[in-house]
């Protein structure tokens, strides 16, 4: 489904033998298409047999975590298989995903905005960033993202990141003196710096007063740079959206790489893996705030873990990328005050609106 220029979003029902449903999202870009295909090859190979428990399924595919590391297509797929697992099973004992994972039901869970997916490839001014911002806080949101560095596209060199990070510099300044100092700030660096950059960019980043430096690096392919980079920053990093399994992100935080996990549903192994992961990094003495600048269905998921996890911080959600997203749901997604409010009933409590998917894939 064409959500904008940037964004796709791509979905799956997965059925029980009863016909109890489950609908998960399977977005994973340009390699959606691998996801399709390792699903179609996981479910016919799972066709019959009796899954009890959603950690069972790498072992039931002769699947290993070394494996599905370093596959994100794979990864995505045993992810939505096991958060469907889950879902499946919480609506045969009547319960939400949230008290299926230990937690309590909740009303409502704080998100923060993500403000870049709003801002298409025209409206990247300093201009535009406040302008985002403010939208956003006079919505409720009490913590702002954005994703400012576009001018860097590594490889670069520290020399040349001196020379290309300004402008983003610039838009972070912007949002900040537009919203002013009750906000939190959080910059996003889509891993344009290294061990050499990182620091200096945070360092001027420091004059806007931000809440956490997002993968400078990338994790998974550069923890011990993340190391460094963290020893000698003076606001928290986060990081860890496309890793997968929570041994993952507790060797994060162990390595003092992350001060703040991020597990993405999608990736990460699924609901329940998030929040194990998040558990375990609370224990090494790290936060844990979910990925998710993704569609409603996913959103929906990582709120309930987040509902299920004491200690978890805001929920990511993006902003203002499509007016329609509300009805995609049924019941309508409820975003107010800069809350998700849950639809109630058992497993995720909401499914597609089916009218609305044909609308949409027909535009």
């Amino acid at each position: 489904m064409s959500v904008s220029d940037r964004t796709e979003w791509t979905f799956a029902e997965i059925l029980d033998h009863e016909g109890t449903k489950a609908v998960v999202e399977i977005t994973c870009g340009n390699e959606t298409p691998g996801v399709i295909a390792a699903m179609v090859e996981f479910l016919a190979a799972l066709k019959g047999r009796e899954i009890s428990d959603d950690s069972r399924l790498t072992e039931m595919l002769g699947l290993t975590v070394d494996r599905i590391r370093v596959d994100r297509p794979l990864a995505t797929a045993i992810s939505a298989l096991r958060t469907a697992i889950v879902d499946i099973q919480s609506q045969h004992s009547n319960m939400s995903i949230t008290e299926a994972l230990g937690g309590v039901s909740q009303e409502s869970v704080e998100l923060y905005a993500n403000i870049n997916r709003s801002l298409g490839p025209s409206r990247r001014s300093p201009a535009d960033f406040a302008e985002a911002a403010e939208r956003a806080v006079a919505d409720g949101f009490a913590t702002i993202k954005c994703a400012p560095f576009d001018d860097v596209v590594p490889p670069v060199s520290a020399d040349e990141v001196r020379r290309l990070a300004p402008p983003g510099l610039e838009r972070v300044a912007a949002v900040r003196a537009a919203i002013g100092p009750g906000v939190r700030v959080l910059v996003d660096c889509h891993s344009r710096f290294d061990a050499r950059s990182a620091p200096w960019v945070a360092q001027e980043l420091a004059t806007s007063d931000i809440g956490w430096f997002e993968e400078p690096v990338q994790p998974t392919r550069n923890a011990g740079a993340l190391s460094e980079i963290a020893e000698q920053v003076s606001m928290p990093v986060a990081g860890g959206e496309t890793g997968y399994g929570a041994d993952f992100f507790a060797e994060l935080v162990r390595r003092t790489a992350v001060e703040v996990i991020m597990p993405d549903i999608k990736y990460c192994g699924g609901v329940a893996e998030a929040l194990s992961a998040g558990r375990a990094a609370q224990a090494a003495g790290g936060r844990a705030s979910l990925h998710s600048p993704s569609g409603p269905i996913s959103q929906l998921a990582s709120a309930h873990v987040t509902a299920a996890m004491p200690g978890a911080m805001a929920l990511e959600h993006a902003v203002g990328e499509a007016s329609w997203r509300a009805e995609l749901l049924v019941p309508r997604e409820r975003i107010e005050n800069g809350r998700l409010w849950f639809p109630g009933g058992p497993g995720l409590g909401a499914t597609l609106n089916a009218e609305m998917v044909t609308r949409r894939e027909a535009s």
